[in-house]
């Protein structure tokens, strides 16, 4: 009696109803109640996106590819060609040629090539054919965002550069992407003048410095010359030295006459005597040879003599090769600036294709699809929700209320007009 207590009450008592499929089950019922104006909807759509996909014009792409090269250090120092100095250069030949070059820079092309200025002197080329992209009523500023539009650049770290134009005109496409690319050189050559002639100008100045330095270098060894009555040191000196040689040898000589003249003549006899006097004579002059080597620089003086002579010869031959060396460097740089070669290279340029790229009928169809879908469930929903309110007294009249406030007072299609909507 008990169990069919309990099986009598649980048939009675309510079921607890799942919250969540409720909205789709209205949306469902609002579709099914509006099913044929939904597929009407959805069919319009299907149709109005065909119409529109076959009144597209098509697009055309065209990409080209250029890479950058690593750009040279710019080189300051210069190689003086001496016997006893290795100078950068020598080093940087004998290491690898890798620390001698800088990193490209693509970042600096893609600011480039999407700047103002580029793409004002592409619209002033191209105006006559960009007719289907632009509008005759369009600013300035609406044409550079417009040509932006039709540009994708892509870059790589290891300097590969792709910029891809999409345009209604195939030749269109290709013409501007050589164009940009052509830029992009004029711009890496005009960078790398630069560079040089500011790298011809350093060594232009460090030239004036250096020929300001041999001046002083070249009037310094004259001074010094002047003063010590020197023509060559080594020639003087030899010359000094075999006349001290030759002295000996006339003194040897005369002794030898005197030792004859002994035999014969007394001490006193002026044969004696005059031989005698001859050799104080050569004496005398072997010793102011020996204490005047070079002018009157003595042998205790002439070291120190010979190694400044050295110095100041060994200065300026430096000096000298120094300013040949920057004034051929200088000559070099202004002559590589005349006509410089860039470090970008186009791999391959642009061609017009004859194949469109596009619309693609997949998205322009499955977009009118989607489109007319959201609408078909915003008119069933709509019109469920509103066959809802009238069904409810409350709603009903307040809609009526609210029209009546919208419509114009004495309008005699008022009434008419409440009538179809049901109110």
């Amino acid at each position: 009696m008990d169990n069919m207590n309990n099986t009598h009450q649980s048939e009675q008592t309510p079921q607890t109803r799942i919250s969540w499929p409720g909205p789709f089950l209205d949306l469902a019922c609002a579709v099914a109640s509006q099913k044929l104006v939904f597929c009407l909807i959805v069919a319009t759509g299907i149709v109005l996106g065909v119409v529109r996909l076959a009144m597209m014009p098509d697009v055309y792409t065209s990409s080209s590819v250029a890479v950058l090269l690593p750009r040279e250090k710019p080189m300051l120092d210069a190689a003086i060609d001496t016997s006893s100095i290795e100078t950068t250069d020598d080093r940087a030949g004998k290491s690898a040629s890798g620390n001698l070059m800088l990193p490209p820079n693509p970042s600096l092309y893609t600011t480039l090539i999407f700047s103002r200025p580029v793409l004002s002197k592409v619209a002033a080329t191209y105006g006559g054919r960009l007719q289907g992209h632009l509008s005759p009523r369009d600013r300035s500023e609406e044409v550079i965002q417009q040509i932006r539009s039709m540009l994708k650049v892509t870059s790589t770290e290891e300097g590969i550069i792709t910029i891809t134009v999409t345009s209604q005109d195939g030749q269109l496409s290709a013409d501007i992407a050589n164009e940009l690319f052509e830029e992009c050189r004029e711009a890496s050559r005009s960078i790398e003048r630069q560079l040089i002639l500011q790298q011809a100008g350093h060594l232009e100045d460090a030239l004036s410095s250096s020929m300001e330095r041999l001046r002083v270098t070249e009037q310094q060894l004259a001074e010094f010359t002047a003063r010590n009555g020197l023509i060559d040191v080594n020639m003087q000196a030899s010359n000094q030295l075999r006349s001290i040689r030759e002295l000996a040898a006339e003194k040897d000589r005369l002794e030898a006459d005197l030792q004859e003249l002994l035999l014969t003549y007394s001490e006193n006899s002026p044969e004696v005597s005059r031989i005698r006097k001859r050799m104080e004579i050569l004496d005398m002059q072997r010793e102011g040879n020996a204490t005047n080597i070079v002018g009157s620089i003595g042998t205790s003086e002439f070291g120190q003599l010979q190694v400044a002579h050295q110095s100041l010869q060994q200065k300026i031959r430096f000096e000298r090769d120094l300013v040949a060396t920057l004034g051929t460097k200088a000559d070099l740089y202004k002559l590589r600036a005349e006509e410089p070669i860039g470090n970008l290279a186009v791999i391959r340029p642009a061609i017009a294709q004859t194949r469109p790229a596009g619309p693609s009928k997949k998205r322009e169809l499955g977009m009118a699809l989607g489109l007319s879908i959201m609408i078909g469930f915003g008119w069933s929903v709509l019109a469920w929700q509103w066959k809802t309110a009238l069904s409810d007294s409350y709603l009903s009249a307040r809609i009526r209320e609210l029209l009546e406030l919208v419509l114009p007072q004495g309008w005699s299609g008022s009434k008419k007009a409440l009538n179809r909507l049901g109110l």
